[in-house]
């Protein structure tokens, strides 16, 4: 049956390819037909809108509910949302949980508003049986004003506007511009060429944070950083790639190169005499795999990583809540010689049963603590300290080292030593650099520690 507001369903038992079978919308081909008939018959002055409606955790529901009640949820849904169309406008269901809506006759301004309205289409909980469920949606918006569109070049853009909705948090819509379109560019190009060649000819670097024993000065370790030295964008820091990485599913292979440089850099300082233990972020992604274990093991014998050099960090707001899934592999690398560090710790929400319990060798204290350490917030200022104090105090009856990052200034430094804090990391104490300029920096700090 087809969904236009406004006319009552109608059955066509021989278009089972143009409707879908379970909500009775409109399928995708259905919508694009009707997008291109639209699009056929305007005139110069009416345009024609398309919204892009993504439930927002809908695989998480289904996963928690069962197919058979995430189907039922999505009848709801599209019930709800063909009871709050315009009079003439259409909807029909592209994939899983997307809804396409056909606002006829329609500009951006009035589309936006559309959007923006759907949040209170969503607001009353959907009844299922005894449940009661709260959702939300991320909309895009796309507007015929190119005389030369096509209707699956509409849809795709609205499908870029709701991502890029989704991007910014849940609950909210976006409307495509031509600015969305060259970032998608960008992020397109971005995510082929680490695909491709950015890895293969060496356009990834690593660098190295020094990690400092605060008492004397030493260089005891460090945290291995990944940059990517970009032919046309110049350098561009993690936070500009490692994202596309993860939504790419490039993230694994991209941390199996990274693991294998950095033990390739700890196996040419073993043979110079140089012993430091080396920090590697690794993604939680590489966990849910199951092989990381098996991937890290594998490399570290390869190089002989001699026990206590090559530390992976977890970060904590991204990893612990599912750290029980994971603790086999943990205990698989610790028995190699591999030490396990919790990464950004206060960061999110942190669990000290979890880091009393599970394998961990090292305590990062994120930077987002220390930066308060010498507020002139005096109050702010004796709640971090104290914070801070806490968990040196509670990391040490364990037996674990504590590193505290983000120290850089004076102030802070003092603060850190005074509380007893062992190790530290921050821009005071050294910014991240290449391999031969911490050789450098190690020598013009005196002697170091063989361990951290």
């Amino acid at each position: 049956m087809s969904r236009e507001h406004g006319a009552p369903p109608r059955h066509v038992p021989d278009a089972t390819t143009r409707y879908d079978a379970l909500t009775g919308l409109p399928s995708r081909d259905e919508i694009l037909a009707l997008i291109t008939a639209e699009l056929d018959n305007r005139s110069a002055d009416s345009h024609c809108s398309v919204l892009l409606v993504d439930i927002d955790g809908f695989r998480e529901f289904n996963d928690a509910l069962g197919p058979a009640t995430g189907d039922a949820l999505l009848r709801l849904i599209a019930d709800r949302l063909t009871s709050s169309l315009r009079p003439g406008d259409t909807i029909g269901r592209l994939a899983g949980d997307e809804f396409v809506v056909i606002a006829r006759r329609c500009h951006s301004i009035a589309a936006r508003a559309m959007a923006a309205g759907f949040a209170s289409v969503f607001e009353p909980a959907f009844e299922l049986g005894d449940r009661q469920l709260t959702l939300t949606a991320s909309v895009g918006v796309a507007s015929s004003t190119d005389a030369d569109i096509s209707a699956t070049q509409l849809v795709h853009n609205a499908t870029a506007a709701m991502h890029a909705a989704k991007a910014v948090g849940r609950n909210n819509h976006h409307v495509f511009t031509d600015q969305l379109h060259h970032t998608n560019r960008i992020r397109f190009d971005l995510i082929e060429r680490l695909r491709g060649i950015a890895m293969v000819e060496r356009e990834l670097t690593m660098v190295y944070q020094p990690i400092v024993e605060l008492a004397t000065g030493h260089v005891v370790g460090a945290e291995a950083l990944i940059r990517w030295n970009h032919p046309e964008l110049g350098l561009l820091m993690p936070d500009a790639f490692i994202p596309l990485a993860e939504d790419a599913d490039l993230i694994v292979p991209l941390s199996m190169w990274i693991i294998a440089e950095v033990a390739h850099t700890i196996a040419d300082w073993q043979a110079r005499g140089i012993h430091l233990q080396i920090g590697v972020n690794v993604s939680p992604a590489h966990f849910a795999t199951g092989t990381l274990a098996t991937d890290v093991i594998d490399i570290v014998d390869t190089y002989r990583i001699e026990p206590g050099c090559l530390a992976l960090e977890l970060a904590e707001s991204q990893t612990l809540h599912d750290l029980d899934a994971v603790h086999y592999q943990l205990r698989d690398v610790q028995r190699h010689g591999v030490l396990i560090a919790i990464d950004d710790f206060g960061s999110g929400f942190s669990s000290l049963e979890r880091l009393a319990t599970l394998p961990v060798d090292i305590l990062k204290i994120d930077k987002s603590l220390t930066q308060h350490l010498d507020s002139d917030n005096l109050h702010r200022r004796r709640a971090m300290t104290t914070l801070c104090a806490a968990l040196v105090e509670v990391t040490t009856t364990l037996g674990k080292d504590t590193v505290i990052e983000g120290i850089e200034t004076p102030e802070q430094l003092q603060i850190c030593t005074d509380m007893g804090v062992t190790f530290g990391q921050g821009h005071l104490l050294g910014r991240p650099m290449s391999t031969a300029a911490l050789e450098q920096f190690i020598a013009r700090h005196s002697t170091h520690s063989e361990s951290a």
